[in-house]
């Protein structure tokens, strides 16, 4: 019977009738990877503790008989990332990136960059190496960018001004995928934010480099609040939805 062995990060897991999960793994070699722990709930010791949402586990896989879900025989820990679960905050902002590349990975697709974005991103979070907040930004830019949906932050993309000639009164328009200037802000829809051209210039930067040169980038507190209005704005208006983390995530942010 085949099967499989890979490395992977545990995205999601819902229950399945009385005694099995389906989980969701996100593996650097196959891409999405749901699969089936059969007894999961059942047996306290075949995945004791293992099974934990964020942690980077050895999975050995059997493919099933008759089509369905491959079946997870084996899982051992690699990463196991305690102090993201420990805390709240952080364990929000991991579950808004799981839910966004849960509904935009394909399945058993490949995405190398994505995957190493994830890992960076998820033990920055673990090690303190940025705010929550910050990490989040950067994850999504760098996310936004991996997947071909960046959008354009060195000029107007109306009316092509660049940045540094369009004064401080710039915007950030969803419809648009990038900035406007003021006079073209004019003739956008109701999906712009306004933005700080300073605040423009670091999520840039975040655009144009890997995650492990700006995980430990300081942002202003006016670039956080901005930034993650911009990029909490932009994500789910390209993906099509709100992920529900995010919507919990916002509501405890208020508090």
């Amino acid at each position: 019977m085949s099967g499989f062995s890979t490395p992977a990060i545990l995205l999601r897991r819902i229950d399945h009738g009385d005694h099995d999960l389906i989980i969701t793994f996100f593996s650097r070699e196959k891409g999405r990877i749901p699969v089936i722990a059969k007894n999961a709930k059942k047996s306290r010791k075949r995945f004791s503790g293992l099974l934990e949402p964020f942690t980077v586990l050895e999975l050995v896989c059997r493919s099933p008989r008759r089509g369905g879900l491959p079946v997870l025989q084996e899982a051992a820990m690699q990463t196991p990332f305690p102090a993201i679960r420990d805390d709240v905050l952080k364990t929000l902002y991991a579950s808004y990136w799981a839910e966004l590349l849960c509904g935009w990975l394909e399945e058993y697709r490949p995405q190398a960059k994505i995957y190493r974005l994830l890992y960076y991103a998820l033990r920055g979070l673990d090690r303190n190496l940025a705010a929550p907040a910050e990490m989040s930004i950067i994850f999504q830019v760098r996310f936004l960018t991996l997947a071909g949906l960046a959008p354009r932050m060195d000029g107007c993309v109306a009316c092509q001004t660049p940045l540094d000639r369009m004064g401080s009164s710039v915007f950030f328009d969803l419809e648009k995928g990038g900035i406007v200037c003021n006079g073209c802000a004019a003739y956008s829809g109701r999906g712009r934010l306004r933005i700080s051209p300073g605040t423009v210039k670091q999520l840039a930067w975040i655009q144009e480099n890997e995650i492990r040169m700006v995980q430990r980038l300081r942002l202003t507190g006016s670039a956080v609040k901005e930034g993650l209005l911009a990029m909490e704005a932009f994500v789910p208006y390209h993906l099509g939805r709100v992920p529900r983390s995010l919507r919990v995530l916002q509501q405890m942010r208020r508090q």
